[in-house]
């Protein structure tokens, strides 16, 4: 059987450990690296300390760890319609999370990780990176995206990008559907790998995804193309990926977030798709 053109001298760039497994199951075993990004959180000593035993403990011999230091602008964008950047998306200091929240940083960061990975994509074909939406909607994927998406003229490999979206992330998944072409052929998920890469995690408690989640049997992957696909051959908005969510996650989102910090995110995200528009 002819593998897929996409594992064709394929690189896999992820933020955080366990996001190589989440969203990119099924080529892991075909990549020639797999690249993941960042290491330590100032403000979470007992992940830091956990993902060192967890990269230390990976199954594969193609993990290239580079261990950055997270900024923690998690859920500081103004969701669902953030302000993209060239960097990523804008983030607020209203919508502050994490104690050790640093913008600057996170802003500083594309420069740096962009000269790290201009050696590590040399040669290489394709690439699997996080997907314009940050799947969920997380800050850190969109920059990890917006810095791959950069090199691909000046180093001439294809981008793909995961076909997965969540409610906090569709109306930025809307517009950037655009750019996207035709999937891939669906792609098994190996059961055996993910579950054994999850342990991996769920014993060093880095583990950052839901204990009961299930994957899907196959998944797909999306040509990223800047200047948009060609008409008749972009992606079609059915074609991506709900993420298996919880029932009752968006209930729990919302009790755990205050009416003060709910009100500023919702008047940001109104005022940036204003501008949007």
């Amino acid at each position: 059987m002819t593998a897929p053109a996409i594992f064709d001298r394929l690189a896999i760039v992820m933020a955080h450990p366990d996001d190589e497994v989440l969203w990119a199951g099924s080529a892991l075993r075909a990549a020639e690296r797999i690249v993941v990004v960042y290491g330590e959180l100032p403000c979470a000593p007992d992940l830091t300390e956990g993902r060192n035993a967890a990269m230390a403990a990976f199954p594969l011999p193609t993990l290239d760890w580079l261990q950055m230091v997270e900024s923690g602008v998690f859920d500081s964008a103004s969701w669902p319609t953030p302000r993209e950047t060239e960097y990523g998306v804008y983030p607020h200091r209203a919508l502050r999370l994490l104690d050790s929240f640093d913008p600057d940083r996170y802003r500083r960061q594309f420069g740096e990780l962009r000269d790290l990975l201009r050696g590590r994509l040399a040669g290489v074909r394709n690439v699997i990176a996080h997907g314009p939406w940050g799947e969920y909607g997380h800050e850190d994927h969109i920059q990890v995206f917006r810095v791959v998406a950069s090199l691909v003229d000046e180093m001439g490999f294809q981008l793909w990008v995961p076909g997965y979206y969540a409610p906090k992330s569709e109306a930025l998944m809307r517009r950037n559907l655009r750019f996207l072409g035709r999937p891939t052929e669906a792609l098994p998920i190996d059961p055996v790998l993910a579950d054994e890469i999850a342990q991996v995690y769920k014993r060093t408690r880095t583990w950052t995804w839901f204990d009961d989640y299930v994957w899907p049997k196959t998944e797909q992957f999306f040509p990223w193309h800047a200047k948009g696909a060609r008409q008749g051959e972009g992606a079609r908005e059915a074609e991506i990926q709900p993420i298996a969510l919880p029932a009752d996650f968006e209930k729990n989102r919302r009790a755990w977030e205050s009416r003060k910090r709910r009100f500023v995110r919702r008047f940001l995200a109104w005022l940036n798709g204003r501008k949007a528009s």
